[in-house]
């Protein structure tokens, strides 16, 4: 029986993540705000993994939702 082993996450695997994520945005004919974008980038960039991906990304939507000022954002 074949093992599964468990890889980092590729920067091609992280360029077709964020494609995607981008791609569902568009079929909604959404663009993603400064902040989230800037998020999509460090996370394709490794500088972010898709745990605190996620967490940035929750707080900068409670953010949004509490109508705090959020940086980067016009």
């Amino acid at each position: 029986m074949a093992s599964i082993t468990h890889r980092p996450v590729e920067s091609f695997d992280r360029a077709a993540a964020v494609a995607s994520v981008l791609a569902s945005f568009g079929m909604e004919g959404l663009e993603p705000d400064a902040e989230t974008a800037a998020l999509l980038a460090r996370y394709e960039a490794g500088s972010l993994s898709l745990d605190q991906l996620g967490a940035a990304i929750e707080r900068h939507v409670i953010q949004m939702q509490n109508g705090e000022a959020v940086e980067g954002a016009a």
